[in-house]
């Protein structure tokens, strides 16, 4: 079902874009924002088909709504487990605690893959059927990077709940520190004691370099595999280690 409503989104919001494209007043109106507005939210010039997409659909949209999935899923995995009283049932079965979690990772995962994909499906549908001018590497980069950091959240959270067994604070920590890492990559170029902090945040390697116009980065990209790795390293130590009384 989500990857059906990030289809609907995607072809809702590229349909639009024929209505504002080349609109002399819309590319003046963007001017008169305040640079903390535009910062924030990620406003540009509306009538290229990148600023419109950045804007309207990469600056925080999707990015939200798969982040939600990923969050809410990642804390029910485990946690969620515990609290319904199923996880005596599941940890009965002859397989260890690290597969157990590492395998509800890998649907994680595939779950998001397959939201991201429906996104991917209607966007590209959108751009063709609308004319927008814009790069498939560009997109192919801008998607990936909202794949991945999803699947950063994500993580946190199935960590989280892992390690405690609450789904609530999983699901809290995880949202918490996706709001935080998204307002120190926005708001870095106006405040100077950010940029100092900036390079900590997922939220910039994975859409503050703007993979929308730059394409793919490696080396972002890589930061962003490294620290999901790395979060569901301590995972998978603190399951393992936790007594779940079964």
């Amino acid at each position: 079902m989500w990857a059906v409503g990030m289809f609907t989104l995607a072809l809702v919001m590229t349909g639009l874009y024929p209505t504002i494209r080349g609109n002399p007043q819309l590319a003046k109106l963007h001017d008169t924002y305040p640079e903390a507005l535009r910062s924030l939210f990620g406003i540009t010039d509306l009538t290229t088909g990148i600023g419109y997409l950045r804007a309207e659909v990469f600056s925080l949209v999707a990015p939200l709504l798969l982040i939600v999935l990923a969050v809410l899923w990642g804390g029910d995995l485990i946690a969620g487990e515990e609290d319904r009283g199923t996880v005596d049932i599941l940890m009965a079965n002859p397989i260890s605690r690290s597969r157990v979690l590492l395998e509800k990772w890998a649907a994680l995962v595939v779950g998001v893959v397959i939201a991201a994909g429906g996104l991917a499906i209607g966007l590209v549908i959108g751009i063709l059927t609308t004319g927008m001018h814009l790069g498939m590497a560009g997109l192919s980069a801008a998607l990936l990077a909202t794949a991945l950091l999803s699947i950063v959240f994500g993580t946190v959270s199935l960590t989280v709940g892992a390690a405690t067994g609450n789904r609530a604070l999983a699901r809290g920590s995880a949202v918490a520190l996706a709001v935080i890492a998204y307002l120190i990559s926005a708001l870095a170029d106006m405040v100077d004691w950010l940029k100092e902090i900036r390079p900590l945040s997922p939220w910039y390697h994975a859409l503050g370099v703007d993979p929308l116009a730059s394409g793919f980065s490696l080396v972002h990209f890589a930061v962003l595999i490294g620290v999901t790795g790395a979060v569901g390293l301590l995972g998978v130590v603190a399951f393992d280690r936790r007594d779940l009384a079964v």
